[in-house]
């Protein structure tokens, strides 16, 4: 399956350069600081709204109601960190993601270039299986993201935050060694 993932990101990516989706431009590099600094933004705002959600003395300091449950938006958030950081990656690269499609285009040239490519398991020194684990971690929280926001009627679990904080987390870690 990851395989193929991988097969339609190259198909993908080469197809959003054709179109100008995906740039490379010598500019680029300027914001990878920037791109981190949002990731990090993302990954605080994900704790903090855990811990809100999961601390009643801290629901009544934020004037928010017993049973406010922020999981969602910590999935958000936690999403948001792992595009940030890849983002990142992509812009040290000298990649320049377009307005269209942009979630999908920064996915396929991060899987592309990063992981196809065997960019973070050369340069991290690690197991490609590492590297892959983080690939499929960005796609599950992109689709886990995706569910929650936009498909009225799903019910987000707690054990699906932790899991996105845990996620986050480590694809932050991993990949600012790159940075």
């Amino acid at each position: 399956m990851f395989e193929n993932d991988l097969k339609n990101a190259e198909k993908n990516y080469n197809s959003a350069l054709e179109r100008g989706e995906i740039i490379k431009s010598k500019k680029q590099p300027a914001f990878v600081s920037s791109f981190v600094n949002f990731a990090e933004s993302s990954l605080i705002t994900a704790s903090m709204i855990f811990e809100i959600s999961k601390n009643k003395e801290k629901k009544i300091a934020m004037g928010v109601g017993e049973n406010y449950d922020g999981s969602m938006w910590v999935v958000v958030a936690c999403y948001f960190s792992m595009f940030y950081m890849a983002s990142a990656l992509l812009a040290k690269k000298g990649i320049k993601i377009g307005r269209i499609d942009t979630h999908r285009n920064v996915r396929d040239a991060f899987l592309h270039v990063y992981i196809a490519n065997h960019t973070i398991d050369r340069e991290l020194g690690v197991d490609y299986s590492e590297a892959k684990e983080l690939a499929e971690d960005l796609i599950s929280e992109r689709e886990k993201r995706s569910k929650y926001q936009y498909e009225v009627g799903s019910s987000i679990l707690e054990k699906d935050a932790v899991t996105s904080l845990k996620r986050a987390r480590n694809f932050f870690e991993k990949t600012r060694l790159l940075i």
